[in-house]
């Protein structure tokens, strides 16, 4: 493959009806048509099944073609009813499984046995059988969700940044505070957010409240505990998530210790909250997209040559757009596209080690989506594919990135450099997640004796904090809870802890890798059972491991530790 100079561009004409909106209207209203068409007052025949199967897997592919188009300069109204034909398709796609489970449940013993041995997919059967959430429940959520993102989207902040006030978007006016060269126009940026949010509250607080409610209306009629629906989701037990925190906790002292290294070298007693999480432009360090691909490439050379030639030919075809445009996000996604056997990723690439290290990410999304082989299925990728599994694939393409990149780093003012940003990376994962993750249980706890106003959900959220960051911080973050949207999602509640899992697993895989001649092996295909087996019952299969065992993550962290001691070696 040839050097690329440059960040790619990706290639969405080849991809279904492309940029083909006429056609796309077209296809959807086929769709339509035919999903109006079942008759959900009977069972259905095996012929049936299976046409609703090849529905929602197309409708999985047109959403993700919808996130890709959000990058794109496409006109607002079009994206929107675009998006808005998709959902409700795909509402009537649940809704059409939803009756012929209701059905189902009517049915004598002996009556559904006849049913069964009409159909020869068995896990169709299952699907059906399995039980689903209601989809009124879902509605509403979206509902909700949909009113929290205009909220964002419509939120105006203004700040002085030393030219007078100036009136900014959400999005911007986030990372100025975040990433600005200049710590005052951070400071400026970032209270002129927080005054704009705090403006809100009260509706974001209403927006939020009403979702868990209806969540735990939901569990109170199923007679689950609020964590069993992300459990189940995530294909872990609650034995598993504990045995995580439980060694997470158990090693905050000496792993949160690089907090009061950092603020030592700054001659401060402590640092802030802000003064911790931004990372100015200019103090990044900087990997230009070539030695980004290089780095990428070689990282995997030893783990498994196939994933060396899975990049290249992601990066050949058109599969990744890196390209910074003015106007697209700087977030980045992997948009999976199952039955086409490709993926669509962007990001916009600025030649810094977060860059590569998303770059790394996504495209660990895409090496585990080439896995996933389609099958035919009732549900949703959303519904099936768990969150710990693709965190702990792309989390370790970018681990095994960062590793090669200090290993291949001999000046020991830039290797001291890449290291703390390693911690600081670390410190993401295992604490500002962890404080996301103590806010939620701690909201849904107490909202089961009524709503919670938006001063109480503050103050929570800052003793969450506190005790995430081991209280080695002088001032928190408050509205952190409103600029997270993962905690306003419709599909998915406890949407955090998945990336501190896999962060800490994916060390675990990696170390495995480097030890056992047959890790490629397991891994591709641990990765190709997502979703038929929960994760638990996969990682025994696979890897021999119980992540019910506090070893396993006790080991991992002290891995992380080794990362703080090393830091302070090199002071």
């Amino acid at each position: 493959m040839r050097t690329l100079h440059t960040p790619t561009r990706w290639n969405l004409n080849t991809l279904l009806s492309g940029f083909d909106m006429e056609q796309w209207d077209q296809q959807l209203n086929t769709i339509g048509k035919t999903l109006r068409s079942f008759d959900t007052t009977k069972m259905p025949k095996e012929q049936d099944l299976h046409r609703l199967s090849d529905i929602i897997q197309y409708l999985d592919s047109a959403e993700s073609f919808y996130y890709c188009l959000t990058v794109e300069e496409i006109a607002p109204t079009t994206l929107s009813s675009f998006h808005s034909t998709i959902t409700s398709l795909t509402t009537e796609a649940r809704t059409i499984r939803s009756n012929w489970q209701e059905l189902l449940d009517t049915m004598s013993h002996p009556q559904r046995e006849d049913w069964s041995y009409t159909i020869s997919h068995r896990r169709l059967i299952a699907e059906l059988t399995g039980g689903a959430r209601s989809n009124g429940s879902l509605t509403a959520l979206k509902s909700l969700e949909e009113r929290y993102l205009d909220q964002v989207r419509n939120l105006t902040v203004h700040a002085d940044l030393g030219e007078g006030e100036t009136i900014l978007p959400f999005s911007e006016a986030n990372k100025i505070s975040m990433t600005h060269a200049d710590p005052a126009i951070r400071e400026r940026a970032f209270q002129g957010l927080n005054r704009a949010l705090q403006a809100k509250a009260p509706e974001a607080a209403s927006i939020y409240n009403e979702m868990v409610g209806l969540r735990l209306e939901d569990h109170k009629q199923d007679r689950v505990d609020y964590l069993d629906d992300s459990l189940v989701a995530n294909g872990i037990s609650s034995a598993t998530l504990h045995a995580m925190w439980d060694a997470v906790d158990a090693h905050l002292d000496a792993f949160s210790a690089y907090l009061s290294i950092k603020a030592k070298e700054a001659g401060k007693e402590k640092l802030s909250w802000l003064e911790l999480m931004t990372t100015p432009e200019d103090d990044s360090p900087k990997v230009p997209f070539p030695q980004a691909i290089e780095g990428i490439l070689t990282s995997f050379k030893t783990i498994d040559p196939r994933m060396t030639d899975f990049v290249k030919e992601a990066l050949s075809n058109g599969w990744v757009d890196a390209e910074a445009r003015p106007g697209k996000p700087s977030g980045g996604f992997c948009a999976p596209f199952l039955t086409q056997g490709e993926s669509r990723i962007s990001l916009s690439y600025d030649n810094s080690l977060d860059s590569a290290r998303r770059l790394a990410h996504e495209l660990g999304h895409a090496w585990h989506f080439k896995q996933m082989k389609p099958i035919p299925t009732l549900r949703s990728l959303d519904e099936t594919l768990e969150m710990t599994t693709a965190e702990s694939a792309s989390i370790l393409f970018e681990t095994a990135l960062i590793d090669e990149v200090i290993q291949g780093t001999h000046d020991p003012a830039i290797k001291k450099s890449i290291l703390g940003w390693k911690v600081e990376r670390s410190i993401n994962y295992l604490m500002s997640i962890r404080a996301a993750y103590l806010f939620e249980t701690a909201f849904y706890e107490k909202r089961k004796s009524g709503p919670i106003p938006e001063e109480e959900m503050e103050a929570l959220l800052l003793v969450s904090q506190q005790k995430a960051y081991g209280n080695r911080l002088k001032e928190y973050e408050p509205c952190l809870w409103m600029k997270y949207p993962h905690f306003f999602r419709a599909d998915l509640s406890f949407y955090n802890y998945p990336y501190s899992f896999g962060f800490l697993f994916s060390i675990s895989l990696l170390e495995l890798a480097r030890e056992h001649d047959g890790f490629a092996h397991s891994f591709q295909s641990f990765l190709s059972e997502t979703g038929m087996l929960p994760l638990e019952e996969l990682t025994k299969k696979h890897f021999n491991i119980d992540l019910s065992h506090p070893a396993l993550w006790e080991q991992t962290m002290r891995r992380v530790e080794e990362d703080v001691k090393e830091y302070s070696q090199c002071m």
